[in-house]
């Protein structure tokens, strides 16, 4: 056990005068034995190296620490700030040459102490094991450790009873406490019924016993009770202690026993962790894959693990956060750019570029789940009807019954691999099993034209089939009126139905025209479905670029993985990844995450889906819950509790958003951890007059809280655009519009839609259109209003001009 009355008697600093005698006791315990780490840890590199420059300096860290106990109170500071700088300066000059041993400026984030059998013992709690004889206590991995396992189901004062190995152990936790180390420095420390806190070089109480879990962007943390004054941005006692780089720092001590319990999950397996905004869905989908990661590193590779969003920024966050949960390598994939890539490799004769105007109609057909029923039943069709054309052809050759055998042994393949594999053995080559192989030229010459008659095209290009059967589905009015109709009889109306299809014929008539691409067949099949519509075909569009839906990729790849196989790697390796994870995935349609599905090992998926259905923004999507989407997949997914705490925004903040998401929430337990500023509401008579307003109180803010996140938010981004211009005018400092998703995570002003929001997190919010034209009791509206309220941590103001939005509650006019 580490001696409390030895480390009282070695730290003696005047930072914590403020401080009860029960903190200052934690706050000195801390403090001395993170040295005591620190040195250890250099002890322990120092002897691996045999590096007698480094035993030197490392003794004379011993000599300064030695002194602190003779030395006079006012020169501590300066003591063990010499002592920090040494240590940290031997690490970086060790993990330079390529050194393992872990981090003495961020060692470890818990510390508990164990009573077993009437003996204690301590435990740190990090990213890395450390049993060094160096150290006054072990440090071991909160991922590999079994241990660890206590820390996080457990709190001070409760008895434990675990499985370690195959022996079972029992006991108290006597201490639990978690530390945000930074740069060598102690900078807070929370336990059962208390917190303390560096700010500005004085150690302060904190607040409380407050899990402050950071699942967006990052910010600092902030008591319960601060003075705020009405109709001013940040609290009215001057500067918060904000952390300059607002990405992810310090989580992992913060994750509890719900979702320590959703990230030790089996490693195969779908499981959906959901839970409402700030809950910790992201945190916990990260903890997740660096737990798997580390669990079997030969397995999850970097190569084969990999993060899906939607958004550019949440790709960014996420890539910039992997590192410190211990993966490296792995880069985060936004879909639609992953998705292109791949469409584009697999078929380059189709455009590269997407359509800006694809109507709504259109989006919400092509994301439909139908189109998975509706592609695999339509392949079956045309397997059966060229299997019936092929027996009935051949019948009268000798060869016929060792062609059914082959057609039976070909059962497991795709029709495209079904086919080739056909006509190989019609040319003479064996293909499967004991079957000799054809050598009739008569017979092949019959499965050839068989083949061209059934699939065009198919013997120069076989993949071909799959932009064959895409168009089939799409460009014939028959076909496509029919497919809805036995599939979701009622949800589009003919005219909808009329509208996408001629926006498909057109989008097809320009590739043609405008490429010159060779589909007379196909093309005058087109212009006779036209005709028998009543409509002409149209040729005025020389000068625009052909182009596809975005919808579309998907499309065509997920009928790539039915008619051919799997997707390979440019090295000719099927495409495969040991663990995905699907972030945002409320906002994924279910064909979309079918393809990703079936990226996933067949005998050993590993997928996290992580999403709130009341963060439902994406248009296309009709889909309330996650079983009306979830029963679409050929998987099995494991639906865990819904995370029920709120650790970003505050109480005053999530009660507004109850308001505006309303009766149809997903969330119905939800509860913040946290009070904080009343929320409040600001209506002007002009955009002028607001912009005055804002301009005045971002630069108060600013000086006051420099370091602090701001996003100010409109519906879309043509109000953002005007936002902007209008507060530049104002001089507005330190302020940047945010077109597509290129967020600093930095302290600053940022000026943007909604959407591009989405999965982040910021100290303040200002929604700046919160009118009722804007914002109606639509769905839409519901949904998107909702989202942006839950991006503030600390503080949210809602301005208008004209009426406030019908989704808000209640609330007073701040402006007189």
């Amino acid at each position: 056990m580490l001696e409390n009355g030895d480390r009282g008697e070695t730290v003696k600093s005047q930072e914590g005068a403020g401080l009860s005698p029960d903190e200052d006791l934690v706050l000195r315990e801390e403090l001395k034995l993170l040295l005591d780490i620190q040195q250890g840890l250099l002890l322990e590199a120092s002897e691996d190296k045999e590096d007698p420059d480094l035993k030197n300096q490392f003794g004379e860290i011993i000599e300064i620490r030695d002194s602190l106990a003779e030395a006079r109170t006012e020169d501590l500071p300066a003591l063990m700030a010499q002592m920090e700088r040494m240590v940290i300066l031997k690490y970086q000059q060790q993990s330079s040459q390529g050194s393992n041993f872990i981090d003495p400026e961020s060692p470890y984030f818990g510390h508990m102490r164990l009573l077993e059998n009437g003996r204690e013992r301590d435990l740190l709690i990090g990213s890395g094991n450390c049993f060094s004889n160096h150290l006054p206590c072990p440090i071991v991995d909160w991922r590999q450790s079994p241990i660890s396992g206590i820390f996080f189901k457990y709190r001070e004062g409760d008895d434990y009873v675990e499985e370690i190995g195959d022996r079972e152990i029992e006991g108290e936790v006597t201490c639990r406490r978690m530390l945000m180390i930074e740069e060598g420095r102690v900078q807070r420390i929370n336990w059962n019924g208390g917190a303390i806190e560096e700010r500005h070089g004085q150690w302060i109480p904190g607040p409380g016993n407050v899990s402050q879990l950071k699942g967006g962007s990052g910010s600092a943390s902030r008591p319960f009770e601060e003075e705020f004054v009405a109709g001013r941005l940040g609290r009215s006692k001057g500067p918060r202690h904000y952390s300059v780089d607002k990405h992810l720092k310090q989580i992992t001590a913060l994750i509890d026993q719900q979702q320590f319990d959703v990230i030790t999950q089996p490693q195969s397996g779908v499981i959906l962790i959901q839970g409402g905004a700030g809950s910790g869905k992201t945190t916990v989908a990260l903890h997740r894959m660096a737990y798997l990661v580390s669990q079997k590193t030969g397995y999850f590779k970097s190569d084969t693990v990999m993060p899906v969003v939607f958004g550019p920024a949440l790709a960014n966050y996420i890539g910039k956060v992997l590192p410190s949960l211990g993966i490296h390598g792995v880069k985060p994939r936004v879909y639609q750019e992953w998705c292109s890539r791949l469409r584009i490799r697999l078929f380059p004769e189709l455009p590269s570029s997407y359509s800006e105007s694809t109507p709504v109609a259109v989006i919400q057909f092509k994301r439909h789940p139908f189109l998975l029923k509706w592609f695999r039943e339509l392949i079956e069709k045309r397997e059966l009807q060229f299997q019936q054309g092929l027996f009935s052809k051949t019948s009268s050759y000798a060869e016929n019954q060792s062609l059914k055998e082959l057609w039976q042994l070909l059962e497991p393949y795709p029709l495209v691999a079904k086919v080739k594999r056909l006509l190989q053995w019609s040319r003479g080559n064996r293909v499967a099993g004991d079957i000799a192989p054809s050598s009739n030229s008569s017979l092949m010459q019959v499965i050839e034209r068989l083949v061209e008659d059934f699939f065009p095209g198919f013997q120069e290009n076989p993949e071909s089939l799959v932009i064959h059967i895409w168009n089939d589905c799409f460009l014939f009015w028959e076909a496509l009126e029919q497919g809805a109709t036995d599939y979701i009889p009622g949800d589009f109306t003919e005219g909808q139905l009329k509208s996408i299809w001629s926006w498909c014929v057109r989008q097809y008539q320009k590739r043609v025209v405008t490429s010159g691409e060779d589909e007379m067949p196909v093309r005058e099949s087109v212009v006779d479905s036209l005709a028998s519509q009543g409509l002409n075909q149209d040729t005025t569009f020389k000068d625009e670029l052909p182009s596809l839906d975005e919808e579309d990729d998907t499309l065509l790849l997920l009928l790539y993985q039915m008619l051919v196989g799997p997707i390979l790697r440019k090295n000719g390796k099927p495409l495969r990844y040991t663990h995905l994870m699907i972030d945002e995935a409320q906002d994924f349609s279910p064909l979309e995450m079918q393809l990703l599905v079936n990226l996933s090992p067949k005998d050993r998926p590993s997928i996290t889906l992580a999403g709130d259905m009341d963060q439902r923004i994406l248009i296309g999507n009709r889909h309330e819950n996650w079983e009306s989407v979830l029963k679409h997949l050929d998987v099995d997914v494991k639906t865990m509790d819904p995370l029920t705490v709120g650790y970003r925004s505050t109480h005053e903040i999530m009660s507004v958003a109850k308001s505006v998401i309303g009766k149809k929430t997903v969330n119905t337990e939800w509860r913040a951890v946290r009070h904080g500023a009343p929320v409040e509401r600001f209506s002007f008579q002009n955009q002028g007059a607001l912009i005055v307003f804002l301009s005045d109180a971002l630069e108060d803010l600013q000086i006051r809280e420099p370091q602090a996140s701001m996003a100010v938010l409109c519906r879309d981004l043509d109000g953002a655009e005007e936002l902007y211009r209008g507060l530049i005018r104002a001089d507005v400092p330190n302020m940047s519009l945010i077109k597509n998703q290129e967020f600093s995570f930095k302290p600053g002003i940022e000026v943007t839609e909604v959407a591009q929001t989405k999965g982040l997190e910021f100290d303040y919010v200002i929604v700046t259109d919160a009118d009722a034209s804007t914002y109606g009791i639509d769905e839409a509206s519901r949904h998107l209003l909702y989202v942006g309220v839950t991006r503030a941590a600390h503080q949210l103001w809602l301005l208008h001009t004209r009426r406030p939005s019908g989704l808000l509650p209640e609330i007073s006019d701040s402006s007189g």
